[in-house]
């Protein structure tokens, strides 16, 4: 009885995991909340993580996708998912990086490169910290922000905790709360 109730728990999780990913990337391809002002792509952070952690972005992508399908294999040995889902999420997996990393564990991608966890995690750190400054320069040269507000946001960015490889619930430092005026958390 408990190990079907855990089973049921996985899979849940698992399944909740692939459709928040999907809903997200449709909605974020969409405009979405937000518009798609508040999020970088997943895409656009691990090219910059791999920058950070030197090394090429192939790499970086291969490394979360083969931690991804390990996760996903472990699932179906403890009997948490059957084959025909394992197969399943493990094409999206393949197909959609965000859902990789949604799947994926810090510690086997960092093991996969060959760094550790916290190398990892400060790469992971450094690639948002450059991505949300390309993304503030970007806003105050459309001339959504002005550079005040530039320069707050900047500020404001030196003294944020960001997250590392795994995000907590956003990108960790976002744009646009304010009508697209440099709003800020």
């Amino acid at each position: 009885m408990y190990s079907s109730i855990k089973r049921s728990a996985a899979l849940a999780a698992l399944a909740l995991v692939a459709l928040l990913a999907v809903g997200t990337a449709t909605a974020a391809a969409h405009g979405g909340p937000g518009r798609g002002a508040k999020r970088a792509s997943t895409s656009a952070l691990v090219t910059q993580a791999a920058k950070q952690l030197d090394v090429t972005r192939a790499k970086l992508v291969k490394a979360i996708q083969d931690a991804a399908v390990a996760r996903i294999d472990v699932a179906v040995q403890d009997e948490d998912i059957d084959a025909d889902e394992a197969e399943a999420l493990k094409e999206e997996a393949l197909d959609n990086l965000r859902l990789a990393v949604k799947l994926s564990r810090t510690k086997v991608v960092a093991s996969n490169l060959g760094i550790s966890a916290a190398q990892l995690n400060n790469g992971f750190r450094a690639a948002r910290k450059a991505v949300a400054i390309k993304r503030i320069d970007a806003a105050l040269a459309a001339g959504d922000i002005d550079a005040e507000q530039a320069a707050e946001l900047k500020a404001e960015l030196e003294d944020a905790d960001l997250p590392g490889y795994k995000e907590s619930g956003g990108f960790g430092f976002e744009l646009g709360d304010r009508g697209g005026h440099g709003g800020r958390r």
